[in-house]
This record gives structure tokens, sequence and C-alpha cells, in this order.
């Protein structure tokens, strides 16, 4: 299974038909770079005055009227040569009215225009001319030669004389300008993206800054290229996963490694929450019901297995959603949370409190991630609340699937078992009232067998439950059995052997027909049609010996199978165990524990226990278990026959 994080696959002019979110925080560098521009546009250029400009400048209108002073000496020339002449030896375009006005002054006529003149460049360029704006300058001279109180012709041709020289001398200082504009750029703060944002809206055509926005967040799905080191690292870390998984099992539970249906379960639920998680994300990813997952391979598997699925499952989504860490961080802590509450569920109803610790908990992690982050209180309380849902999702789907699961697979859960050892049950009413002694010696070696079962390390509900029922065949023929006869003569005193023998050994057949009726989960029925295994009816077989010599033991035996698992050949031991020492006249510790141990020898040697995986210590601990339950609840009863068999086989 390879995860990889969500992209879209959009071009230029199409129109979004889902809204696109983001599953992280992260920062809009697209819109932080535009701030950043029109801060640094905002910083005005830095310019430089250049003294040696206004110099130059100055000594540029000396030129002018040194050349007019000397033109005006050459006799020789006429008016007009000696404008004509100006107009050579002068480098600036001036009027032929200006060389006219000034040829026609007289030497403090002339000093007194060049001063001027002089002046009011100064004025004006002192103040600085950029290179954009001379004409504002040339208005700027306009200005100051009306203020002066020289005549109109010598005000026009000082105007003239300043135009022709003026420039600019505000220098443009690059390196100043940049450092201002990176100072400015350097004070904008980055525009983030909050996680669970709405980067662009259902309906929004879309644009080249769209997709690059997109682009810029992983999030822009490549045309025709395939990000090979995205899905190579996706795959790398699933398969670590996965490898996890696998070799926790193998460590931890070697059993469940070889059992190919629950394996089959587990990456159901996995890859089932997962799928559910992508689709439900566009509510709100705090939705994701990563609980749900946990407590159903909680409550079906194992605990310990939940939890490791469970983190592995918070990764995944993770994953999935841009590598949103944080919200695995609060993903599994609802795993772990709804793992602790289903450890010891006692009834389905007891998952809606659980749901509701879940939904708690995830409200106070993503409370207390909101806080860290700074986010605002009103944003944090409204992501929170969707934890508080999570947990009434988590529970509704728990509840909701848990049964169809448990028929599916046929795995019988502890929630089950519970609901089936209750007395209100309609099948065990129907034991307690038609063959109340049944009911009875069900309910004492369902102790016997739960108290074993704790002993050894095996299921003592499921034992305890299968007990209660594995003797319901009898219902068809209650009073056939020896504990529900009670004062009444015994029926099989005027049958043959072989028709006692057949009436006795159909309990099972009829068990196991009433626990299809009854729809009872695989693992109490094999309790029905195992736990008798195939045990010799000896004592009816021992009639039939005295009567014909020639019988065949065949037809005195159950038809098994023999028991597969621990807790069913604990069933059957406890079984013979309460039989036999019912019928005990003055029963004392010693004779009890011996009596049980011969019968648990019996059971070894008959080869019934060969199936069952029961090792000789278990047994020694089996029988300790059974000594110390019947020396408490032991009352007398009418003395059992020498031989123990004969009133096993009749009970």
């Amino acid at each position: 299974m390879t995860v990889l994080p969500q992209k879209y696959d959009i071009k230029v002019g199409d129109v979004l038909q889902e809204s696109i979110i983001s599953r992280k925080e992260a920062v809009n560098t697209i819109a932080t770079e535009k701030l950043k521009q029109a801060a640094a546009d905002a910083v005005s250029k830095k310019y430089t005055l250049d003294q040696n400009v206004i110099l130059d400048v100055k000594n540029e209108i000396t030129h002018i009227f040194d050349n007019v002073r000397k033109v005006q000496t050459q006799d020789y020339l006429d008016d007009d040569e000696k404008v004509k002449k100006l107009n050579n030896i002068i480098s600036h375009e001036l009027s032929d009215e200006t060389y006219k006005v000034t040829l026609g002054l007289n030497d403090a006529g002339l000093r007194e225009l060049e001063t001027t003149t002089k002046a009011v460049i100064e004025k004006v360029m002192s103040d600085g001319v950029k290179e954009d704006s001379i004409d504002r300058a040339k208005n700027y001279i306009l200005e100051e030669f009306r203020n002066t109180k020289i005549p109109q012709e010598m005000r026009s041709a000082g105007e003239d004389i300043s135009f022709a020289v003026i420039r600019f001398n505000m220098i443009y200082d690059k390196e100043a300008t940049e450092k201002l504009q990176q100072e400015a750029m350097d004070a904008v703060q980055p525009v983030k993206i909050s996680r669970n944002q709405i980067i662009i809206e259902k309906g929004t055509t879309i644009t080249n800054e769209h997709r690059e926005l997109l682009k810029d967040l992983g999030l822009l799905a490549q045309d025709n290229t395939a990000n090979y080191s995205l899905f190579m690292g996706s795959a790398l870390v699933s398969a670590i996963l996965e490898g996890i998984l696998i070799f926790f099992i193998y460590i931890y539970c070697r059993k469940l490694f070889h059992n190919n249906v629950k394996l089959m379960l587990i990456v159901i639920i996995i890859l089932s929450t997962v799928i559910i998680s992508l689709g439900i994300k566009e509510i709100s990813i705090f939705l994701i019901p990563l609980a749900a997952g946990s407590m159903l391979i909680s409550i079906l598997i194992d605990p310990y297995i939940a939890l490791t699925s469970g983190f592995i499952m918070s990764i995944l989504i993770g994953i999935m959603l841009g590598n949103d860490f944080m919200l695995s961080l609060t993903a599994f802590l609802g795993a772990i949370i709804g793992v602790f509450c289903t450890v010891k569920v006692s009834q389905r109803s007891d998952l809606t409190k659980a749901g509701g610790i879940v939904g708690g908990s995830i409200f106070l992690t993503i409370f207390g991630i909101g806080l860290l982050n700074n986010d605002p209180l009103l944003q944090v309380l409204k992501q929170s609340s969707w934890g508080i849902v999570n947990g009434i999702l988590s529970s509704v789907l728990t509840i909701g699937t848990l049964p169809f699961l448990e028929n599916a697979f046929e795995i019988t859960t502890s929630i089950k078992l519970l609901e089936l050892s209750n007395p209100n049950q309609p099948l065990l009413r129907k034991l307690m009232i038609d063959a109340p002694g049944t009911y009875h010696h069900s309910i004492i070696v369902g102790n016997l067998a739960e108290t074993a079962a704790e002993a050894i390390g095996a299921d003592p509900l499921l034992a305890r439950v299968g007990a209660s029922y594995h003797d319901i065949g009898k219902l068809k023929r209650p009073y056939f059995f020896i504990e529900n006869q009670l004062a009444l003569e015994n029926p099989h005193d005027k049958l043959n052997p072989s028709l006692s023998a057949l009436i006795i050994t159909s309990h099972v057949k009829d068990g196991l027909d009433i626990a299809r009726e009854y729809r009872l989960p695989t693992s109490i029925v094999d309790f029905i049609g195992q736990h008798h295994g195939t045990t010799l009816l000896s004592y009816f077989f021992s009639k039939a010996v005295e009567s014909n010599a020639k019988v065949d033991d065949t037809s005195f035996r159950y038809d098994g199978p023999k028991p597969q698992s621990r807790e069913v050949a604990i069933v059957m031991l406890a079984d013979s165990a309460e039989a036999a020492v019912r019928s005990m006249h003055r029963p004392t510790k010693g004779k009890i524990e011996g009596l049980i141990r011969q019968i648990i020898k019996d059971k070894l040697t008959d080869g019934q226990l060969d199936e069952s995986d029961l090792t000789l210590k278990d047994l020694d601990m089996i029988a300790g278990a059974f000594s110390r339950v019947l020396t408490g609840i032991f009352h007398s009863r009418i003395e059992y026959p020498d031989k123990l068999k004969e009133f096993e086989e009749r009970k």
C-alpha cells in the first residue's frame, strides 16, 4: 500500500469543482513575495546632490557671456554676423533674440544679467534637479526671473540661457536604494496558510497564479511527469509501517500471524478507515474517525494489535494529507484512548461512553495544539468542537459495523460473549425452565471452566459462556438425562442399551440444530459439538456386551470431533468432573482431587485431549483449579456407583 499526498490536476481556465483546503501549516510564498515587492516598490529612490554640476553650469554661463563680450568688440562685423558667429562658437542652442539682446547690453547690463542668471540657476539647482524633473525646474526658473527687477527683454534672455544650460544634479544612488528596499522587504511578515484553511474556493476559475500557488505548496499534479522521489519516499514509509505491523504480529501473536481471516480483517479495517478519512476530510480533517478503526481491531482482534495499527493508520493519514504530523498526533491520541476504553467493554452501550471519552480527549488535544500555535481562540474552539463530533462518529461507526464484522468473519468478541452469558437470553431461559438440572450443571461447569482457563492462560470468558451452552441439546429430551429426572424413574431402565446410547449421543446433534436455529456463533457451537469428543458410553456399552458379546463399540461412541481448543477441552473435563463429584458420598478434599485427577487421566489415555494443545502442566493446574472450586461448592448427593464412568454416560 503506497500513499501520496493528494494532488490536483488542474489547468488554467478550469472551474474548480471542490474547494482546495490546506492540510498543514505553510507559507504562501507567492503572496509573501508580492507583499515584499510592493514594499520594495514603495521605497523612494535614493539620490545624491552633485555640487560639481552646479559649478559646471555656472562656468558654462560665464563662457556664454565671455563670448558675447568678445564678439561685441569685433566692430568689423555687423549685428547679423555677430549673431551668426555666436551661434558657431557657443555650443548651447540659444535664440537669435537672446544673442541680439545680450549684444546690445553694455558692460553693466551684461554683468547684471550674468549675475542674475547664475543666481537663479544656483537657487533652483541647489534644491536638486532630478533627471525626470527638468521641466519642473524650468518652471521654477521662470518664477525666479519674474521676481527679479531686470527688464523684460533681459529676463527673456536670462530664461533662454538658463533653459539651455540647466541639467539634473541629483544622481541616483543604486546601492543606497537597494539597501532601503531590502530593509523594507525584510520587514514584511510571511503570509501564512493555516491548517484546514481554504486555499482556493469551489467555483473559482483557475489562473496561472493559482497553479503557481499549488505548485509551490506541492499540491499540483505534474503534467505527464511522475514525481518519483515523492512516490519512492511514500512507498518506503508505507513498507516500513507495514513491516512494523507484520513483525509485531509475528513476535507478539504468532497464532494470529497464521490466521489469514483475521489478518484480512485487520487490512480491511485499516484500508476502510483510511478511505473513510479521505472522504470525510472535506468536512474537517479533525473529523477523521481513526479511533473507530482502532476500537474495532481492539474488540475483534487484540488491544496491542489495535495500538500498533492505530499508530500506522495515523502516520498513513498524515502522509496522505500533506505530511501533517500534528494531525497524525491528534488522530493517534484518539486511537489510544479508544483502545483503552474498549479493553473492558462489557456491552455495546459502553461503546457510546467510549465515544464520549474519545471525543473529549480529541477536543482537548486540538485545543492544546491551537493554543501552542497561537491560533485565534474562536478558530481553536471551532476546530476543537470537531473533536466531540469525531468521538460520536467513532462510536456510531464502531457500534454499527461491529455486528456485521462479527458475523462476516465469525469472530466472537467479548461483548458478544457477555451478551450470550446474560441469563435473560432466550435460549438460557428456556434451558432454565425446561431443563433446570442441566442449567444448574452448566452454571457449575462454567465456573469450573472459567477458573481453570484463568489458571493456564486460556480465555476464561469464552470457556464460561461455552459451558453455559454446551448441553443445550438436552432440551429435546430433558428427562432422559439424570440431572433432570428428580424423583422420577429412569426411562433408560426400560430401553435396550443401543437405543439409550443413541438418545444420549443425539443431544450433541440436537444441540447443533438448536445452535443453528438461535444463530449462535461458531466459537460457541464448537463447545456443543466437541465437548464429548469421541468418548465411549461405557455404561451402556457394558450392558450391551453382557447381552451380546459381539457388540461394536463404534455405535456407543460420540461422533466427535475431539476438542480442538484448550477452552473446549477444559469444558469437557469440567463436565465430567462436576458430574462425578456431585455423586460422591461424604466427599473430602483428598477424595475430590483424586477423583478429578483420575477423570483427567482417563480422558488423556483415551486420546480425547490429543488435539487440544493442552500440556501436562496445564492438566495439573486444571486439576488444582477444579479441586478448589468443587470443594467449595459441593453438596451431598446420592452416592455415585463405584464405576465412575457409568454415571458419566448416564448424566
